[in-house]
This record gives structure tokens, C-alpha cells and sequence, in this order.
């Protein structure tokens, strides 16, 4: 997960002032849903956690998706702003709609800010689109993140979820691949046949889902045996 620094907001509404000057667009890009998720993830084998803002947003634009040149996340009450461009954004295609955003917007502090925030889309012409969202998720300090350890080549989980997802990672922490698993013992090679696990991950983690107060939390990672 990529982590964006806030910045002032008062720095971004300098720069999309000058960008809307010199635009000479008239098709504006176009906000078609958003998707919004506080997800907590273990900071450590302690049971520490660090809150992070998971914000995705289906696209359009007439010049094409191509087109969209950055994405701002604003929290005006506490004067930050998280970039995304190219390089930071992750994109997800589902059939024909287009998902651009972050699992990983970080905050000074252990904490997400609750309450209302901006997301603007901004495409190459200086053209923009605005959406509005609030984050109203409760405190997390009462919820425990689910766990992983190994046995041999046995995956053994506890989580208080009723949904969870195994990922499996590579050294520099990238997402290699992904598998639905279930609290208790699972086989490795039943969430990634063939031992394909062992020369295309390092570490494995569980994703626990908790549906009633939409917040997802990830465990503390485990290295993969040889």
C-alpha cells in the first residue's frame, strides 16, 4: 500500500485557480460513483493499528480516462489534502467502468479525521469535477484485527469477521495474489494451487471485513516458509 502526503489546502486552491485560468475545455470530466472505506491495518505483531482512508472513483471523461490528470481527497476542517496522479493512483477496470484511487491515504497521527470531505478530479485541460462525501465510521480502538500464523505450509487464522480475504505479498509489499479464506486452518495450496504460493509471494496477510460499520482491517503479515 502507497502512502500520499497531505499538504496545506490552501496550497491546492492556489494551483486549481491557475489551472481553471488557463483551461479552454468545455467538457468537463465526470465523477460517476465513489466508493468509500476506512480500513485499519496492524502496525506491528503488538496488536498497534494506523487508520487509512481507502477512496476509489468511477471515471468518465469525453477526451477519455487517459485524460484525468490528478485526483485531490480534501479534509478542509483539518487543512489536508492528499494527491493522487498517475504514479499514486490505482486503477481497477470493472467491464466497461473505470476506478481510479487508493487504499492507503494516511494522516499525521494514528487516526482518520472523521467528518465531511471533497473529492476533485482534475483533467489535463484544468477542467474539474466535485464530489462531496462524509466519513462518519466509529472509533476503532474497541475492534481487533484478525491474525495470521504459519504451520508448515498451513495457514491458521483468527479473525472476528465474517468475511476474509488471504493476500499474498511480495518483498516490497505488492499484492501478488488473493483468495477468500476462512477463520481456523487452510492449506496454502488450496488458496493458491500448486504451490505457486512459493515463488510468487514472500508474506501473506488477512483482510477481515466488518459489513455493519463498513470498515475493513488487515492483520500483521507472516512470512511464507521456503
Amino acid at each position: 500500500m502507497r502512502r500520499a502526503g497531505p499538504i496545506i489546502v490552501a496550497a491546492l486552491s492556489s494551483a486549481m485557480s491557475l489551472a481553471l485560468a488557463a483551461s479552454c475545455s468545455s467538457s468537463p470530466p465526470e465523477i460517476v460513483s465513489l466508493a468509500v472505506r476506512l480500513i485499519v491495518v496492524a502496525a506491528d505483531r503488538s496488536g498497534s493499528t494506523d487508520e487509512r482512508l481507502s477512496v476509489f472513483v468511477s471515471v468518465s471523461d469525453a477526451q477519455g480516462v487517459g485524460d484525468i490528470e490528478y485526483l485531490y481527497v480534501v479534509h478542509d476542517g483539518d487543512e489536508l489534502c492528499w494527491t493522487l496522479g498517475p504514479d499514486e493512483w490505482s486503477r481497477a477496470d470493472d467491464g466497461s467502468s473505470v476506478w481510479l484511487g487508493s487504499n492507503s491515504l494516511d494522516a499525521p497521527g494514528p487516526t482518520i479525521p472523521r467528518g465531511d470531505y471533497r473529492l476533485v478530479m482534475v483533467d489535463k485541460a484544468g477542467e474539474r469535477a466535485e464530489r462531496n462525501f462524509t466519513l462518519s465510521a466509529p472509533e476503532t480502538s474497541a475492534y481487533a484485527a484478525p491474525s495470521v500464523r504459519l504451520s508448515g505450509a498451513t495457514a491458521v487464522v483468527s479473525s472476528a469477521y465474517p468475511t476474509n480475504t488471504a493476500f499474498f505479498l511480495d518483498a516490497g509489499g505488492n499484492v501478488t495474489h488473493t483468495a477468500p479464506i476462512s477463520e481456523g486452518s487452510t492449506e496454502l495450496d488450496s488458496l493458491w494451487p500448486e504451490g505457486k504460493w512459493r515463488a510468487g509471494a514472500d508474506y501473506i496477510a488477512v483482510y477481515g471485513l466488518e459489513p455493519k460499520a463498513e470498515i475493513g482491517f488487515f492483520s500483521w503479515k507472516a512470512r511464507l516458509p521456503d
